[in-house]
């Protein structure tokens, strides 16, 4: 093992800085794609089947290939490349990939139809049961009712979908739309074949309606509730016997609804996860709508396409994300040959990308006004988020200091505090809008997605950029930036836990969750010593491992509670380094043996082995950011060179 010597940080963090410059792109921003599973790319496959829009024979073979490259064990398909085999997503790209021409006995596929058969399509989960029906492939009595009618409800309802969370408002209401259809595609021979595959024992032997309930466990992460298993049979009830004409101006208001988001988003929609199905509410609606066009093809923004890993659809985009880390990351090494104009150019990106204008309707949308904000991609994407606005101003600032566009960060200022909640914690997109409803939450995938809450994450970003800004900018120090950052730092000591550590949201999961609390509450404020600092700070370093590192599992997400990784992970060792470098709190030596982990572990080129995945959406969905693990380490090490150099002027 190498020591965390002057001349070994040094050189570590040339080689870093030099790497992290080479991918820094011509418009100035950092971006690597963020990987998930094959889900939204199956969907692709088959919303072009149902609307008759042919994919291009280049197109359709590297689809094929990126399937073959996302298999798990056993050579089928996982809710993210460290997952088992799961149902859902297997059973979806099987039969993209027959729609695209594959073979049933082709070795791509054939062990896909075996675990099928042997699972039961019928214990799909319920989103697995609406798209097989879309598809002619499933029974639309074997689907729960998704109903329009939610929409009509009194807005103060905390069940009017308007209070959900944005992703899942947007999915269910595209879902709500399709549903009173029943559409089902055309049974073509290979749909014909394909229902003889799915249900061997006969697809006209099969009691859909008796198995609407039915799920496969593993695939089940948030079972139905007694609750909403009550509130299904008073949906059925209703079906029975609703009135067709409240249903029918019900639908069209969810096409005004969808409208404005095309109109919020520049037809790209919040992501792929709505926006196919919202492709598929203008195409019910009227096969010739003129936005249709124009919605298809802004889907090519959301998709990643080269020879060797093939065609995927992404989950998100993350240019301003990636690019407000890195700008932080170079700041703490600005003084390093091309770092200030790698700042400079960094800082010009996030100024352009940044919202200054709304779309008319936000309000009649539900939407908040996104002026001022940031998205997690790029400007087009339209939804603004509290965490990226943060982090986005942060950047400007590395790059900028003074000459920052003082009027931009005044608006940002402005987002940011939209998204406060009354404990003082922030939201994501929005503010909390009602108390939570997660008993309602019909996904069975998903954790935690029905509605808004206050996350350590969103709010450190937020506390974070509201102080420098007030320190930069004294013109900009209000009262309400004052009494946000209070209100925040108060919110984040009654989150942390009694071990010291907090939960994150976003990430991997308590040592993400306490390097963002850390964070917070020293950009609030607090100084070295301070009682949650020191809690924080023991309870990473009980969790340092014995190679000088630190490792969590992404099953922590699933269980709630730690679980260690059987090898230390180079991007939770740089979150615990930072972490402990900010508390600032001595811990020489636990700070040493990690800086030389990371030093030991850095390749040739400057970055670092890829590992297991250390993002996450909705705690089931792990997520792989592949520049995390460049950035952060490098932050780590620019920090540790700080405080290395700080010293030593001490004792000078």
């Amino acid at each position: 093992m190498t020591e965390g010597a002057p001349g070994n940080v040094d050189a570590g963090l040339r080689r870093a800085i030099s790497r992290l410059l080479e991918l820094q792109g011509e418009d100035g921003a950092w971006e690597a794609e963020l990987v998930w599973c094959p889900m939204l790319t199956a969907q692709y496959v088959l919303v072009h089947h149902v609307v008759g829009h042919p994919i291009d024979p280049g197109r359709r073979r590297r689809l094929l290939t990126y399937f073959g490259r996302a298999r798990v064990e056993d050579d089928l398909w996982g809710f993210h490349k460290a997952a088992r085999p799961h149902l859902f997503v297997t059973t979806l790209v099987y039969v993209a990939a027959r729609l695209l021409g594959v073979h049933p006995d082709d070795p791509l596929i054939a062990p896909a139809r075996r675990f099928i058969q042997t699972a039961g399509v019928t214990g799909i989960p319920s989103w697995g049961k609406f798209w097989l029906a879309l598809l002619n492939l499933y029974d639309w009595r074997g689907v729960n009712p998704i109903l329009p009618e939610l929409w009509r409800l009194p807005r103060w309802l905390p069940l009017h979908p308007s209070n959900w969370y944005c992703h899942s408002r947007l999915i269910y209401m595209g879902m709500a739309f399709i549903y009173p259809r029943r559409f089902s595609a055309p049974l073509t021979p290979t749909a014909r074949a394909l229902r003889e595959e799915l249900f061997p024992q006969g697809f006209d032997h099969v009691d859909f309606a008796a198995s609407r309930d039915r799920l496969r466990q593993a695939d089940v992460f948030v079972p139905p509730t007694i609750w909403l298993r009550m509130a299904y049979r008073l949906a059925r009830l209703f079906e029975r016997f609703h009135g067709p004409g409240l249903r029918s101006r019900c639908v069209a208001a969810i096409v005004q609804q969808v409208r404005w988001e095309l109109k919020g988003t520049n037809h790209a929609n919040l992501s792929p996860l709505n926006g196919l199905l919202n492709i598929l509410v203008l195409w019910l609606n009227d096969p010739d709508d003129p936005e249709l066009p124009e919605t298809l093809a802004q889907l090519e923004r959301w998709i990643w396409e080269d020879e060797s890993q093939g065609a995927r659809v992404a989950l998100q985009r993350t240019p301003t994300w990636d690019t407000g880390f890195a700008q932080q990351a170079l700041e703490t090494v600005a003084d390093f040959a091309g770092v200030p104009d790698a700042l400079r150019r960094g800082a010009d990106y996030l100024q352009r990308e940044q919202i200054g204008v709304a779309f008319d309707g936000f309000r009649e949308a539900y939407r908040t006004d996104p002026r001022g904000g940031w998205c997690l991609g790029r400007a087009w994407q339209g939804w603004p988020v509290s965490d990226c606005t943060g982090e986005a101003a942060l950047g400007i600032i590395a790059g900028h200091r003074h000459a920052a566009d003082v009027a931009a960060l005044e608006q940002a200022i402005r987002f940011m505090l939209k998204g406060q909640n009354r404990d003082g914690g922030f939201g994501s997109y929005e503010a909390r809008r009602t108390v939570r409803v997660e008993w309602l939450n019909p996904s069975e995938m998903f954790a935690d997605a029905m509605t808004e809450d206050s996350y350590v994450e969103c709010t450190t970003s937020c506390i974070a950029a509201l102080a420098a800004c007030r320190r930069e900018f004294p013109q900009l120090a209000g009262s309400e930036v004052t009494s946000a950052i209070s209100r925040g730092a108060v919110w984040l000591r009654r989150a942390q836990a009694s071990d010291g550590s907090w939960r994150g949201a976003w990430g991997v999961w308590f040592i993400y969750g306490t390097m963002f609390g850390i964070r917070g509450l020293v950009a609030a404020g607090a100084r070295v010593g301070d009682p949650a600092l020191r809690r924080a700070s023991a309870w990473l370093l009980e969790r340092q491992q014995s190679d000088g590192g630190w490792g969590e599992h992404h099953s922590s997400c699933l269980t709630g509670r730690y679980v260690p990784h059987r090898e230390s992970q180079i991007i939770q060792t740089a979150w615990a380094l930072m972490a402990l470098l900010e508390a600032g709190d001595g811990n020489g030596g636990a700070i040493r043996r990690g800086v030389d982990f990371l030093l030991d572990a850095q390749e040739g080129d400057g970055g670092w082995p890829r590992q297991d995945p250390a993002g996450v959406y909705a705690r089931s969905g792990v997520l792989d950011y592949p520049l995390y693990r460049l950035y952060f380490p490098l932050h780590a090490l620019g920090l540790y060179e700080q405080r290395r150099r700080a010293e030593g002027n001490q004792r000078t």
